[in-house]
């Protein structure tokens, strides 16, 4: 399992039995040798800016050679929803979004980390601001017109500087839901969290060998 700041290292199926841990998958990160035929590998975060990317080659190559490839919440979402025609298997909200094309770009699940290597994510990533707007909509927080502008201002910031902070401008006029998420934080830690909802999915169906109902798709070619 590749991951990074999208699920916190107290997580417990972090430390379930047949589970290991990896860093952000990177180039390279799936020729390792002990990635045998037979094993799964789940790939969740991902480096893309400040090391080389997982390329599409080097997932073929894995599965390939027997190794079962899961993608979710992060660059993972991303890679399946590009490769699940050659059989990467896709899961979650993310990955069906970008599979059907309502999203696009990496930057749509980027985010800053702090510089010390830990996973602990700095910035508010697109995708689950979009979840927390959807989740505002249906509280009455906000009405459909009101909850494109804060989107629309917060594609023009570059991702690292995408603080939660930063998703209270003027320009969306809101005070109520400037608040709002940090108020439902208190109850639920993990409220709007996408990514993560998607990430445990992935891990759940890499255990049973099933699809969430409506949670992923694959192909095969």
């Amino acid at each position: 399992m590749f991951v990074g700041p999208t699920l916190p290292r107290s997580e417990p199926v972090l430390s379930a039995p047949g589970v290991r841990v990896r860093p952000p998958v990177g180039h390279g990160d799936l020729f390792d040798a002990t990635i045998r035929g037979g094993d799964t590998a789940v790939s969740i975060d991902g480096v893309y800016h400040q090391a080389p990317a997982l390329r599409h080659k080097e997932i073929l190559a894995a599965m390939g050679r027997g190794v079962r490839v899961i993608g979710a919440a992060s660059i993972g979402a991303l890679r399946a929803a590009e490769l699940d025609a050659f059989g990467m298997l896709g899961v979650g909200a993310i990955y069906t979004a970008y599979a059907r094309g309502e999203i696009g770009g990496d930057d749509e699940v980027a985010v800053g980390q702090v510089p010390d290597g830990g996973r602990e994510a700095l910035t508010w990533p697109m995708v689950n601001l979009r979840h927390v707007l959807q989740l505002a909509r249906t509280s009455g927080v906000l009405d459909q017109a009101r909850a494109e502008l804060l989107p629309a201002a917060l594609r023009g910031i570059y991702y690292p500087q995408r603080t939660t902070a930063a998703g209270r401008l003027p320009a969306a006029g809101e005070a109520e839901f400037a608040v709002w998420p940090a108020e439902q934080r208190e109850h639920d830690p993990y409220f709007g969290d996408l990514k993560r909802a998607d990430a445990l999915a992935a891990v759940r169906t890499a255990f049973d060998g099933r699809v969430p109902p409506g949670g992923g798709r694959t192909q095969s070619a």
